[in-house]
């Protein structure tokens, strides 16, 4: 029983329904048959899908052409046209009234191109609802190839990524080079005759010395 709860809606009716049931083993069957009595009829889900498509397409069409995400579009048609073929209902029974709801929310050049695509057709039946989806997922195939490119060629950004830190190193290293040139002229030996940084039996000023100095 604990499996049926955790497949159902929280607070839905099929919720209500499984937890009307005691928690047995011998429930379990009765409570599956219950389900599919009350949620398993055909005639009620093709209902509620042919109602999806519409609602889907009709927001779209009150959100304006321009707005639509034809994406998103496409794969909600899709998934909603598969879900009722797996019904027994084929887009033959519901494209006359569906294939109008769909163009009348596509972006303009879509549709265009839609339009285009039909007169070069030679086949008859062009505007089919099964050539509108097939149409409609070459187009989304070409936005997704369109933002593929503009995204640039990945190799070279990791290129770059992948030599900062060879750079940051050199440059480490050059400036710990200066800074042990630097310390190492600082650790010069000063001259016992004058002062200066150089080593004494290199002094020139010695030679200017009598014995007396």
């Amino acid at each position: 029983m604990q499996y049926l709860l955790q497949s159902v809606e929280p607070h839905s009716k099929a919720e209500r329904l499984v937890l009307s049931f005691p928690a047995t083993a011998a429930n379990y069957s009765k409570a599956i048959e219950q389900l599919k009595e009350r949620f398993g009829r055909d005639d009620l889900l093709v209902q509620i899908y042919v109602r999806d498509l519409l609602g889907l397409v009709m927001k779209n069409a009150v959100k304006g052409r321009s707005k639509t995400d034809l994406t998103y579009l496409y794969d909600e048609l899709e998934g909603k046209l598969r879900a009722l073929e797996s019904l027994g209902r084929t887009q033959e029974k519901y494209g006359d009234f569906l294939i109008p709801l769909v163009e009348s929310c596509l972006p303009e050049e879509t549709l265009l191109a839609w339009e285009r695509s039909r007169n070069h057709e030679s086949t008859q039946n062009t505007r089919s609802l099964e050539h509108l989806m097939n149409f409609l997922r070459k187009e989304v195939q070409g936005l997704e190839m369109m933002q593929l490119a503009r995204t640039g060629f990945g190799p070279q950004h990791n290129f770059r990524k992948y030599n900062a830190p060879v750079e940051c190193v050199r440059q480490s290293e050059l400036a710990t080079t200066s800074a042990l040139v630097n310390l190492d002229a600082g650790k010069r030996p000063l001259c016992i005759f004058c002062d200066k940084k150089h080593p004494s039996e290199k002094c020139f000023a010695v030679k200017k010395m009598s014995l007396n100095d």
